[in-house]
């Protein structure tokens, strides 16, 4: 501070006498003075200083799915304030034994897309199994895509090739690169998709040359046994990242779950195609899920990066209705933007009425099993529990549900619950799970099935903890007939 001083006062040195100081050289002093109590802004590099508020990152979303459908529609209306990017798979190609290379356009929809304003990017998919591009194939359907979107008036920001390339064959993309970037049209530009293993690579830094962007991929790079996303080593490839780009980059971060199915011949990974066969038993199957919490607080650590290299997060990929392995487009906003995340799992009890009539007295009243807490003549109702979390991450299912009942003849337990009755109350509670068998947690366990409203609907995604419920999820717990039937209290663990 000393030194700034000094240096404001030097234009203003000078002997004075002070009688003959005129109102000139007030004023010239007071300027000095103001000066030396407002030194000059610190240089433009402290801005990147590790104190400095970091600028928001750039939030884009991949649409995968290979299948247009109305929700495509819905999805992108809603995501248009909180994502200022689309990259869009467009075109992929994977090996065929006799065909050698087989092609897939996908068919999407232009007329949303040109509704939407935001700069989109076309994703080419060359399967990682290609031992060999075909560059001339290749280039040519590049083209006829870039075309196609042209002739219908669909805005085209640039083009990314997705192909997870094996370190050692990194010359040879680097050279597939360089024939395509030569015939893209001028203005359109190129990304490719990076995997961590190249980041040691001596072919990593020229293949940067030929680009213009890329997106680190680091979720689901690793065996899958160890789970979809480590955010320690997400971090240090981050930061090889960081050392090593010459051009922007993106992190692409995941949305999604997947499962890993145990079967005679290995493990495989399930995620929108179902391979799990019937025969396979429960534990066969181990469910993964990008945890929001912890990609919420990878969020944090981005936005503190002080590198302008980084340009962005790219989520994989945009929630759909229906699509039960991946987070609702609310919680991945939260995620995205640091929004509160909490589960709220709430009891819906929905009734139908139930023809029942007075007994006669000369007939005799069977007694019903389980033991009823009362009998009425009075007009019954056929009641059903359904859980629903209606928050925005996973939560853990109450170990006791407290229901006031009158006059209920009837009434069982699904999904893992068991029921129990007694005077004035039915208490739906969830086991110590050494006693919950695999069986019980899939099947009903109801005596009767009087009508259509004792069938579970929208069961919730299996999980790694059988007794989370994940965001949007619904699990049936049970079923009864009462005359009334009241919530009294939800006791969560």
């Amino acid at each position: 501070m000393g030194k700034m001083i000094k240096h404001a006062w030097q234009p203003c040195r000078w002997r004075v006498n002070l009688r003959q100081l005129n109102l000139g050289l007030l004023l010239c002093i007071s300027v000095a003075l103001m000066s030396a109590c407002h030194p000059p802004a610190p240089p433009q590099s402290l801005t990147n200083s590790p104190t400095a508020s970091a600028s928001p990152l750039t939030q884009e979303v991949y649409i995968w799915q290979r299948q247009w459908r109305p929700a495509h529609q819905l999805a992108l209306e809603q995501s248009r304030e909180s994502f200022q990017g689309l990259r869009v798979l467009a075109l992929q190609a994977h090996p065929h034994p006799k065909e050698g290379l087989r092609w897939f356009d996908v068919a999407v929809n232009h007329s949303w897309l040109q509704q939407d304003p935001r700069p989109k990017i076309a994703v080419i998919r060359l399967d990682g199994k290609l031992t060999h591009i075909n560059d001339a194939k290749v280039l040519e359907h590049v083209r006829q895509l870039v075309g196609r979107w042209q002739a219908v008036g669909t805005p085209l920001a640039g083009i990314e090739i997705d192909h997870d390339s094996p370190s050692s064959q990194l010359q040879v993309y680097h050279d597939f690169l360089r024939k395509l970037r030569s015939q893209l049209p001028a203005g359109l530009k190129l990304s490719i998709t990076a995997l961590p293993a190249w980041l040691t690579s001596p072919d990593f830094e020229p293949l940067m040359g030929q680009i213009d962007q890329l997106v680190l991929q680091i979720h689901s790079v690793s065996d899958p046994r160890l789970g979809l996303f480590d955010p320690v080593k997400g971090w240090q490839w981050v930061k090889q990242l960081s050392a090593k780009s010459t051009v922007p980059y993106f992190i692409a971060l995941p949305t999604y779950g997947s499962a890993l199915i145990n079967t005679p011949s290995g493990t495989t990974v399930e995620s929108e195609t179902p391979l799990r066969l019937a025969s396979h038993a429960r534990d066969s199957a181990q469910e993964l899920q990008a945890d929001p919490v912890q990609l919420q607080q990878f969020v944090q650590q981005l936005g503190a990066l002080t590198d302008e290299k980084l340009a962005g997060i790219i989520w994989f990929r945009l929630p759909l209705a229906g699509d039960k392995r991946i987070w609702p487009l609310r919680t991945l906003i939260a995620v995205a933007h640091q929004g509160a995340l909490a589960a709220d799992i709430q009891l819906t009890l929905s009734h139908q009425a139930l023809k029942t009539a007075t007994p006669k007295p000369q007939m005799p009243t069977p007694t019903p099993t389980p033991t009823p807490i009362a009998t009425a003549a009075h007009r019954v109702d056929l009641y059903k529990l359904v859980l629903i979390n209606q928050g925005n991450i996973p939560g853990a299912l109450p170990d006791t549900l407290s229901l006031a009942g009158i006059a209920c003849s009837e009434y069982d337990a699904q999904n893992g619950y068991r029921v129990q009755a007694s005077e004035g109350e039915l208490q739906w509670y969830l086991p110590p799970p050494s006693t919950v068998s695999p069986t019980s947690m899939l099947q009903p366990t109801s005596m009767l099935q009087p009508t259509s409203m004792l069938q579970p609907t929208s069961m919730s995604p299996p999980s790694t903890q059988p007794s989370m419920l994940a965001p949007d999820a619904q699990r049936v717990i049970g079923w009864a007939r009462c005359v009334s039937l009241q919530l009294q209290g939800i006791y969560a663990p």
